[in-house]
């Protein structure tokens, strides 16, 4: 493995992390009592570029 291809997998997994942690955030967004309350990000753009970053870089790293 190069070091390109292992900064690749360091993005991937950085990337999926990223992920995760919006999809979190957005089904806590979600289920807030407070309907005020609303969050300055996106949370399911955020979720979805991070998912897209995640498989290019999984390519990336995986070619």
């Amino acid at each position: 493995m190069t070091s390109d291809q292992q900064v690749a997998a360091g993005v991937a997994v950085a990337a999926a992390v990223l992920a995760i942690a919006a999809g979190m955030i957005d089904w806590r967004q979600k289920k807030r009592r407070n309907l005020d309350r609303v969050s300055l990000l996106d949370w399911r753009t955020v979720q979805l570029v991070a998912l897209v970053a995640t498989i290019v870089a999984a390519a990336f790293a995986l070619h």
